[in-house]
């Protein structure tokens, strides 16, 4: 019996190893990911029809308790910049009111494991609902599988599930797999009250 509570507890060190072996390609590959995000940025910003502005963001894990930053858990998120709805309010003191939709977050993440996941934070506006939760859309186990083709793969099911949630894609919704709606926000009405127009229309 004690050779089995050893081989229990060594199974400790090994995925402590484990561990150690994941973190360390993801400090060593995540350049490689970033530049590689990079350059689909810069393509979307020179060659799309529409241009929101696509950026690549490096993050660090913080901890509030001390306010510092841990350099071992580096993050990485592709995202896009706000979308401006073309609706414009104005009030009888002249004051206008102009609203956009927030651009969409496709963020890698390292996790205490070691793994990576990849997190989408959908399109969303105070016209049409509350800022949305995290879609959970990969889990990457070894850092070194993000290849280039494994994250084109990755920022196009993204970029698309983003796109059913702005209000520009948000008619399409329908044609979605059912496996695939459960993950997609509800059409809502936009959150604002009708005003009765004093002006008589002929």
């Amino acid at each position: 019996m004690i050779d089995l509570i050893l081989k229990i507890t060594d199974r400790y060190a090994e995925g402590l190893k484990g561990v150690l072996d994941r973190r360390s390609q993801w400090l060593n590959h995540h350049k490689e990911v970033r530049d590689h995000l990079k350059e689909i940025a810069a393509v979307l910003n020179e060659k799309a029809s529409y241009k929101p502005n696509y950026f690549v963001d490096t993050n660090h894990a913080f901890s509030e308790e001390i306010n510092g930053t841990c350099a071992n858990l580096p993050s990485l998120t592709f995202r896009c910049g706000e979308m401006p709805l073309d609706l414009s309010f104005k009030n009888a003191m002249g004051e206008r009111k102009e609203y956009t939709e927030q651009g969409f977050y496709i963020t890698f993440t390292p996790v205490i494991t070691g793994q990576i996941i990849v997190l989408l934070l959908p399109h969303y506006s105070p016209l049409i609902g509350e800022k949305p939760e995290y879609i959970n859309i990969a889990v990457i186990d070894h850092p070194e599988n993000l290849t280039p083709d494994a994250i084109d793969q990755i920022i196009a099911r993204g970029m698309e599930m983003a796109y059913y949630s702005s209000f520009t894609g948000m008619m399409d919704q329908q044609k979605l797999e059912l496996h695939e709606q459960e993950n997609q926000r509800p059409h809502t009405p936009i959150g604002f009250k009708r005003y009765e127009s004093t002006e008589k229309v002929k």
